[in-house]
Protein backbone atom coordinates (compact mmCIF):
# COMPACT_ATOMS: atom_id res chain seq x y z
CA UNK A 1 0.00 0.00 0.00
CA UNK A 2 1.36 3.65 -0.70
CA UNK A 3 2.07 6.09 1.60
CA UNK A 4 -0.55 8.80 0.08
CA UNK A 5 -3.57 5.85 0.36
CA UNK A 6 -1.99 4.42 4.39
CA UNK A 7 -2.65 8.07 5.16
CA UNK A 8 -5.78 8.35 4.34
CA UNK A 9 -7.23 4.97 5.58
CA UNK A 10 -5.62 6.07 9.20
CA UNK A 11 -7.16 9.29 9.03
CA UNK A 12 -10.67 8.18 8.06
CA UNK A 13 -9.93 5.58 11.02
CA UNK A 14 -8.73 8.18 13.35
CA UNK A 15 -11.91 10.22 12.62
CA UNK A 16 -14.64 7.88 13.27
CA UNK A 17 -13.13 6.21 16.34
CA UNK A 18 -13.72 8.55 19.26
CA UNK A 19 -17.64 8.87 18.41
CA UNK A 20 -20.52 6.33 17.88
CA UNK A 21 -20.79 7.92 14.00
CA UNK A 22 -21.65 5.86 11.14
CA UNK A 23 -23.83 5.87 7.95
CA UNK A 24 -26.90 3.24 9.05
CA UNK A 25 -29.41 1.58 7.11
CA UNK A 26 -31.46 1.99 10.40
CA UNK A 27 -31.31 4.34 12.81
CA UNK A 28 -29.37 3.15 16.18
CA UNK A 29 -32.23 0.86 17.74
CA UNK A 30 -32.52 -1.83 14.86
CA UNK A 31 -33.99 -4.18 16.79
CA UNK A 32 -36.87 -1.85 17.86
CA UNK A 33 -37.88 -0.86 14.19
CA UNK A 34 -40.57 -3.18 12.79
CA UNK A 35 -40.00 -4.24 8.96
CA UNK A 36 -43.40 -2.45 7.99
CA UNK A 37 -42.11 0.87 9.39
CA UNK A 38 -40.45 3.17 6.83
CA UNK A 39 -36.66 3.40 7.04
CA UNK A 40 -34.61 5.29 8.68
CA UNK A 41 -31.88 5.66 6.90
CA UNK A 42 -29.24 8.46 7.94
CA UNK A 43 -25.93 9.33 8.35
CA UNK A 44 -25.34 10.37 11.65
CA UNK A 45 -22.60 12.72 13.23
CA UNK A 46 -23.33 12.54 16.93
CA UNK A 47 -22.98 11.14 20.38
CA UNK A 48 -25.88 9.61 21.84
CA UNK A 49 -28.25 11.10 19.17
CA UNK A 50 -27.02 14.36 20.13
CA UNK A 51 -25.25 16.01 17.18
CA UNK A 52 -25.66 16.13 13.28
CA UNK A 53 -28.20 13.45 11.67
CA UNK A 54 -28.91 13.32 7.88
CA UNK A 55 -31.61 11.56 6.98
CA UNK A 56 -34.93 10.03 8.09
CA UNK A 57 -33.39 9.74 12.02
CA UNK A 58 -36.64 8.77 14.16
CA UNK A 59 -35.05 10.11 17.18
CA UNK A 60 -32.15 13.00 17.12
CA UNK A 61 -31.30 15.90 19.25
CA UNK A 62 -29.57 19.04 17.60
CA UNK A 63 -29.21 19.50 13.79
CA UNK A 64 -31.39 17.27 11.61
CA UNK A 65 -31.11 17.36 7.71
CA UNK A 66 -34.00 15.20 5.52
CA UNK A 67 -35.50 15.08 2.40
CA UNK A 68 -38.78 13.85 3.56
CA UNK A 69 -39.58 12.68 7.12
CA UNK A 70 -41.59 9.81 7.64
CA UNK A 71 -42.42 7.54 10.95
CA UNK A 72 -40.74 10.31 12.90
CA UNK A 73 -40.57 9.90 16.83
CA UNK A 74 -38.91 12.22 18.35
CA UNK A 75 -36.70 15.17 17.42
CA UNK A 76 -35.28 18.02 19.80
CA UNK A 77 -33.23 20.64 18.08
CA UNK A 78 -33.79 22.02 14.36
CA UNK A 79 -35.18 19.90 12.09
CA UNK A 80 -34.67 20.53 8.32
CA UNK A 81 -37.35 19.18 5.31
CA UNK A 82 -37.10 20.09 1.80
CA UNK A 83 -39.98 18.06 0.55
CA UNK A 84 -43.33 17.26 2.15
CA UNK A 85 -43.90 14.59 5.41
CA UNK A 86 -45.29 11.08 4.67
CA UNK A 87 -48.87 10.66 6.31
CA UNK A 88 -49.89 9.64 8.67
CA UNK A 89 -48.02 13.16 10.46
CA UNK A 90 -46.26 11.49 13.77
CA UNK A 91 -44.01 12.55 16.44
CA UNK A 92 -42.94 15.24 18.18
CA UNK A 93 -40.61 18.16 17.23
CA UNK A 94 -39.66 20.68 20.34
CA UNK A 95 -37.42 23.42 19.20
CA UNK A 96 -37.70 24.66 15.04
CA UNK A 97 -39.42 22.86 12.23
CA UNK A 98 -38.26 24.24 8.36
CA UNK A 99 -39.37 22.79 5.56
CA UNK A 100 -39.93 23.77 1.95
CA UNK A 101 -42.72 22.28 1.15
CA UNK A 102 -43.57 22.54 4.53
CA UNK A 103 -42.89 20.94 7.86
CA UNK A 104 -45.35 18.06 9.66
CA UNK A 105 -45.65 16.19 12.85
CA UNK A 106 -48.11 14.63 15.34
CA UNK A 107 -46.99 17.47 17.41
CA UNK A 108 -44.93 20.44 16.91
CA UNK A 109 -43.88 22.88 19.58
CA UNK A 110 -41.68 25.88 18.50
CA UNK A 111 -41.15 27.58 15.87
CA UNK A 112 -42.60 26.12 12.33
CA UNK A 113 -41.94 27.58 9.00
CA UNK A 114 -43.21 26.40 5.49
CA UNK A 115 -43.39 27.67 2.43
CA UNK A 116 -46.14 25.76 1.25
CA UNK A 117 -48.02 24.76 4.93
CA UNK A 118 -47.03 23.54 8.32
CA UNK A 119 -49.17 20.61 9.33
CA UNK A 120 -49.64 19.58 13.02
CA UNK A 121 -51.70 16.48 13.35
CA UNK A 122 -52.45 17.21 17.51
CA UNK A 123 -51.17 20.07 18.06
CA UNK A 124 -49.23 22.93 17.00
CA UNK A 125 -47.85 24.93 20.01
CA UNK A 126 -45.74 27.75 19.11
CA UNK A 127 -45.25 30.25 16.22
CA UNK A 128 -46.20 29.21 12.82
CA UNK A 129 -45.45 30.52 9.48
CA UNK A 130 -46.61 29.23 6.00
CA UNK A 131 -47.31 30.62 2.59
CA UNK A 132 -49.87 28.80 2.18
CA UNK A 133 -51.97 27.34 5.11
CA UNK A 134 -51.15 26.31 8.74
CA UNK A 135 -53.28 23.27 9.97
CA UNK A 136 -53.86 21.85 13.03
CA UNK A 137 -55.80 18.64 13.03
CA UNK A 138 -56.14 19.31 17.08
CA UNK A 139 -55.16 22.23 18.83
CA UNK A 140 -53.35 25.55 17.75
CA UNK A 141 -51.80 27.61 20.33
CA UNK A 142 -49.49 30.66 20.13
CA UNK A 143 -49.07 32.52 16.77
CA UNK A 144 -50.13 30.78 13.43
CA UNK A 145 -49.96 33.17 9.70
CA UNK A 146 -50.26 31.99 6.43
CA UNK A 147 -51.09 33.63 3.50
CA UNK A 148 -54.18 31.72 2.54
CA UNK A 149 -55.46 30.17 5.74
CA UNK A 150 -54.82 29.34 9.42
CA UNK A 151 -57.33 26.29 10.36
CA UNK A 152 -57.37 24.12 13.80
CA UNK A 153 -59.49 21.44 13.63
CA UNK A 154 -60.27 21.77 17.32
CA UNK A 155 -59.51 24.77 19.62
CA UNK A 156 -57.51 27.54 18.88
CA UNK A 157 -56.15 29.70 21.58
CA UNK A 158 -53.66 32.51 20.95
CA UNK A 159 -53.29 35.07 17.69
CA UNK A 160 -54.29 34.06 14.10
CA UNK A 161 -53.34 36.23 10.71
CA UNK A 162 -54.41 35.42 7.33
CA UNK A 163 -55.21 36.39 3.91
CA UNK A 164 -58.29 34.56 3.44
CA UNK A 165 -59.57 33.11 6.60
CA UNK A 166 -58.98 31.99 10.19
CA UNK A 167 -60.80 28.86 11.05
CA UNK A 168 -61.40 27.17 14.66
CA UNK A 169 -63.86 23.70 14.06
CA UNK A 170 -64.13 24.07 17.77
CA UNK A 171 -63.86 27.28 20.20
CA UNK A 172 -61.30 30.34 19.33
CA UNK A 173 -59.57 32.14 21.74
CA UNK A 174 -57.69 34.96 21.05
CA UNK A 175 -56.96 37.32 17.86
CA UNK A 176 -58.03 36.60 14.34
CA UNK A 177 -57.46 38.78 11.46
CA UNK A 178 -58.02 37.72 8.05
CA UNK A 179 -59.13 39.33 4.44
CA UNK A 180 -62.29 36.56 4.39
CA UNK A 181 -63.66 35.56 7.27
CA UNK A 182 -62.69 34.36 10.62
CA UNK A 183 -64.95 31.62 12.16
CA UNK A 184 -65.49 29.64 15.31
CA UNK A 185 -67.93 26.19 15.23
CA UNK A 186 -67.42 26.60 18.73
CA UNK A 187 -67.10 29.63 20.74
CA UNK A 188 -65.16 32.81 20.13
CA UNK A 189 -63.41 34.74 22.66
CA UNK A 190 -61.16 37.44 21.63
CA UNK A 191 -61.19 40.28 18.81
CA UNK A 192 -61.78 39.24 15.14
CA UNK A 193 -61.31 41.40 12.40
CA UNK A 194 -62.22 40.29 8.82
CA UNK A 195 -63.02 41.69 5.62
CA UNK A 196 -66.20 39.76 5.13
CA UNK A 197 -67.29 38.04 7.96
CA UNK A 198 -66.71 37.10 11.78
CA UNK A 199 -68.95 33.96 12.73
CA UNK A 200 -69.04 32.12 16.08
CA UNK A 201 -71.60 29.50 15.51
CA UNK A 202 -72.11 29.40 19.19
CA UNK A 203 -71.79 32.16 21.95
CA UNK A 204 -69.21 35.38 21.14
CA UNK A 205 -67.64 37.68 23.62
CA UNK A 206 -65.32 40.20 22.69
CA UNK A 207 -64.72 42.72 19.56
CA UNK A 208 -65.51 42.04 15.81
CA UNK A 209 -65.20 44.07 12.85
CA UNK A 210 -66.66 42.78 9.81
CA UNK A 211 -67.11 44.34 6.24
CA UNK A 212 -69.96 42.26 5.75
CA UNK A 213 -70.94 41.05 9.00
CA UNK A 214 -70.54 39.83 12.46
CA UNK A 215 -72.83 36.64 13.74
CA UNK A 216 -73.05 34.64 16.62
CA UNK A 217 -75.41 32.10 16.16
CA UNK A 218 -75.33 32.08 20.16
CA UNK A 219 -75.47 34.91 22.01
CA UNK A 220 -73.16 38.17 21.82
CA UNK A 221 -71.77 39.69 23.96
CA UNK A 222 -69.03 43.01 23.74
CA UNK A 223 -68.65 44.82 20.94
CA UNK A 224 -69.68 44.62 17.24
CA UNK A 225 -69.24 46.50 13.92
CA UNK A 226 -70.27 45.93 10.33
CA UNK A 227 -70.64 47.08 6.85
CA UNK A 228 -73.69 45.51 7.08
CA UNK A 229 -75.02 43.59 9.62
CA UNK A 230 -74.61 42.68 13.11
CA UNK A 231 -76.51 39.42 14.19
CA UNK A 232 -76.98 37.48 17.28
CA UNK A 233 -79.70 34.93 17.04
CA UNK A 234 -79.64 34.40 20.95
CA UNK A 235 -79.02 37.37 22.94
CA UNK A 236 -77.19 40.46 22.40
CA UNK A 237 -75.55 42.78 24.97
CA UNK A 238 -73.12 46.02 24.46
CA UNK A 239 -72.67 48.00 21.26
CA UNK A 240 -73.82 46.93 17.95
CA UNK A 241 -73.29 49.17 14.49
CA UNK A 242 -74.37 47.14 11.45
CA UNK A 243 -74.96 50.03 8.30
CA UNK A 244 -77.76 47.91 7.39
CA UNK A 245 -78.99 46.46 10.93
CA UNK A 246 -78.62 45.31 13.92
CA UNK A 247 -80.40 41.68 14.99
CA UNK A 248 -81.12 40.27 17.93
CA UNK A 249 -83.70 36.89 18.03
CA UNK A 250 -83.47 37.20 21.77
CA UNK A 251 -83.11 40.47 23.95
CA UNK A 252 -80.94 43.11 23.18
CA UNK A 253 -78.93 45.03 26.03
CA UNK A 254 -77.29 47.60 24.92
CA UNK A 255 -76.54 50.30 22.95
CA UNK A 256 -78.07 49.08 18.85
CA UNK A 257 -77.47 51.27 15.47
CA UNK A 258 -78.68 50.11 12.16
CA UNK A 259 -78.55 52.09 8.78
CA UNK A 260 -82.22 50.35 8.15
CA UNK A 261 -83.31 49.18 11.63
CA UNK A 262 -82.24 47.74 15.08
CA UNK A 263 -84.50 44.95 16.37
CA UNK A 264 -84.70 42.79 19.00
CA UNK A 265 -86.99 40.01 18.47
CA UNK A 266 -87.25 39.80 22.31
CA UNK A 267 -86.88 42.67 24.70
CA UNK A 268 -85.13 45.80 23.79
CA UNK A 269 -83.49 47.53 26.53
CA UNK A 270 -81.20 50.52 26.43
CA UNK A 271 -80.38 52.51 23.19
CA UNK A 272 -81.43 51.81 19.81
CA UNK A 273 -80.79 54.05 16.24
CA UNK A 274 -82.51 52.77 13.21
CA UNK A 275 -82.18 54.13 9.72
CA UNK A 276 -86.01 53.35 9.28
CA UNK A 277 -87.16 52.10 12.49
CA UNK A 278 -86.37 50.41 16.30
CA UNK A 279 -88.17 47.34 17.01
CA UNK A 280 -88.37 45.33 20.23
CA UNK A 281 -90.99 42.60 20.07
CA UNK A 282 -91.29 41.62 23.55
CA UNK A 283 -90.89 45.38 24.79
CA UNK A 284 -88.54 48.38 24.19
CA UNK A 285 -87.07 50.25 27.58
CA UNK A 286 -84.97 53.19 27.01
CA UNK A 287 -84.32 55.50 23.91
CA UNK A 288 -85.09 54.88 20.56
CA UNK A 289 -84.77 57.02 17.73
CA UNK A 290 -86.38 55.62 14.93
CA UNK A 291 -86.33 56.91 11.26
CA UNK A 292 -89.95 55.92 10.19
CA UNK A 293 -90.95 54.16 13.31
CA UNK A 294 -90.41 52.68 16.83
CA UNK A 295 -92.83 49.85 17.50
CA UNK A 296 -93.06 46.60 20.53
CA UNK A 297 -95.86 43.95 20.46
CA UNK A 298 -96.16 44.96 23.68
CA UNK A 299 -94.38 47.86 26.05
CA UNK A 300 -92.47 51.06 25.34
CA UNK A 301 -91.24 53.29 28.34
CA UNK A 302 -88.31 55.79 28.57
CA UNK A 303 -88.27 58.10 25.00
CA UNK A 304 -89.19 57.00 21.64
CA UNK A 305 -88.65 59.70 18.86
CA UNK A 306 -89.66 59.06 15.01
CA UNK A 307 -90.81 60.63 12.01
CA UNK A 308 -93.61 58.39 11.80
CA UNK A 309 -95.25 56.43 14.33
CA UNK A 310 -94.63 54.74 17.33
CA UNK A 311 -96.88 51.78 18.00
CA UNK A 312 -97.15 49.65 21.35
CA UNK A 313 -100.00 48.71 23.39
CA UNK A 314 -98.67 50.57 26.22
CA UNK A 315 -96.38 53.89 26.06
CA UNK A 316 -94.77 55.37 29.41
CA UNK A 317 -92.79 58.25 28.82
CA UNK A 318 -92.00 60.44 26.25
CA UNK A 319 -93.53 59.63 23.09
CA UNK A 320 -92.63 62.07 19.69
CA UNK A 321 -93.58 61.11 16.49
CA UNK A 322 -93.76 63.05 13.35
CA UNK A 323 -97.17 61.70 12.12
CA UNK A 324 -99.10 59.09 14.86
CA UNK A 325 -98.73 57.44 18.21
CA UNK A 326 -100.75 54.56 18.71
CA UNK A 327 -101.53 53.15 21.81
CA UNK A 328 -104.01 51.27 23.80
CA UNK A 329 -102.41 53.34 27.22
CA UNK A 330 -100.61 56.43 27.25
CA UNK A 331 -98.69 57.34 30.23
CA UNK A 332 -96.48 59.96 30.15
CA UNK A 333 -95.99 62.59 27.30
CA UNK A 334 -97.37 62.19 22.84
CA UNK A 335 -96.12 64.60 21.01
CA UNK A 336 -97.70 63.48 17.32
CA UNK A 337 -99.83 65.09 14.59
CA UNK A 338 -102.63 62.36 15.95
CA UNK A 339 -102.45 61.12 19.41
CA UNK A 340 -104.88 57.90 19.22
CA UNK A 341 -105.33 56.63 22.83
CA UNK A 342 -107.69 53.49 22.09
CA UNK A 343 -108.00 52.87 25.99
CA UNK A 344 -106.76 55.04 28.66
CA UNK A 345 -104.43 58.42 28.49
CA UNK A 346 -102.43 59.50 31.62
CA UNK A 347 -100.61 62.67 30.92
CA UNK A 348 -100.28 65.07 28.47
CA UNK A 349 -100.33 65.12 24.54
CA UNK A 350 -100.02 67.22 21.74
CA UNK A 351 -100.79 66.95 18.87
CA UNK A 352 -103.21 68.13 15.72
CA UNK A 353 -105.53 65.40 16.51
CA UNK A 354 -105.38 64.04 20.07
CA UNK A 355 -108.12 61.16 21.09
CA UNK A 356 -108.79 58.87 24.48
CA UNK A 357 -111.18 56.89 24.94
CA UNK A 358 -110.39 57.62 28.77
CA UNK A 359 -108.15 61.08 29.93
CA UNK A 360 -106.88 61.35 32.71
CA UNK A 361 -104.39 64.24 32.18
CA UNK A 362 -104.23 67.13 29.11
CA UNK A 363 -105.20 67.29 25.26
CA UNK A 364 -103.48 70.35 23.68
CA UNK A 365 -104.41 70.65 19.76
CA UNK A 366 -106.77 71.77 17.22
CA UNK A 367 -109.27 68.84 18.18
CA UNK A 368 -109.77 67.06 21.34
CA UNK A 369 -111.31 64.62 21.84
CA UNK A 370 -111.83 62.62 25.26
CA UNK A 371 -114.50 59.86 25.70
CA UNK A 372 -114.81 60.03 29.10
CA UNK A 373 -116.32 63.75 29.25
CA UNK A 374 -119.45 64.66 28.91
CA UNK A 375 -120.78 66.35 25.83
CA UNK A 376 -120.24 69.12 25.21
CA UNK A 377 -116.65 68.35 26.70
CA UNK A 378 -116.04 65.97 24.92
CA UNK A 379 -114.72 67.08 22.34
CA UNK A 380 -113.04 70.65 22.21
CA UNK A 381 -110.98 72.98 20.16
CA UNK A 382 -107.24 74.45 21.47
CA UNK A 383 -107.09 72.07 24.56
CA UNK A 384 -109.52 69.37 26.93
CA UNK A 385 -108.74 67.76 29.92
CA UNK A 386 -110.04 65.39 32.52
CA UNK A 387 -108.50 64.27 36.12
CA UNK A 388 -110.93 62.48 38.02
CA UNK A 389 -110.64 58.55 37.90
CA UNK A 390 -114.43 57.17 36.89
CA UNK A 391 -115.76 54.72 39.86
CA UNK A 392 -114.62 51.27 38.87
CA UNK A 393 -112.65 52.70 36.18
CA UNK A 394 -110.59 50.12 34.04
CA UNK A 395 -108.23 52.71 32.20
CA UNK A 396 -104.69 50.91 33.62
CA UNK A 397 -106.13 47.68 32.60
CA UNK A 398 -104.07 45.73 29.85
CA UNK A 399 -106.24 45.76 26.28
Amino acid sequence: MSRKLLALALGVALALAPSRLAAQNWDEDDDDQDKGEPGHFAVNLRINRVGLSIGNSAVHTGLRLNWSDAGLERINGINFTLYKPSKPFTGTINGIALGVAGPGAGTIRGLAVGLAGVVAERLMHGVAIAGLGVVGNGDVRGLAVAGLGVVANHDFHGIGLSGFGVVANNDFTGLGISGLGVVANGNFSGIAISGLGAVANENFSGFGLSGLGVVANEDFTGIALSGVGVVANGDFEGLGVGLVGTVANGNLTGVAIGGLGAVANGRFTGIGIGGIGVVGNEGVTGLAVGGLGVASDRLIEGAAVTLYMVKAPRVTGLSIAGIRLKTNHLTGVSVAAYNRVRRTQVGLSIGILNYARELHGVQIGVLNIAGNNRWPWRALPILNLHFERDRGGEWDEEP
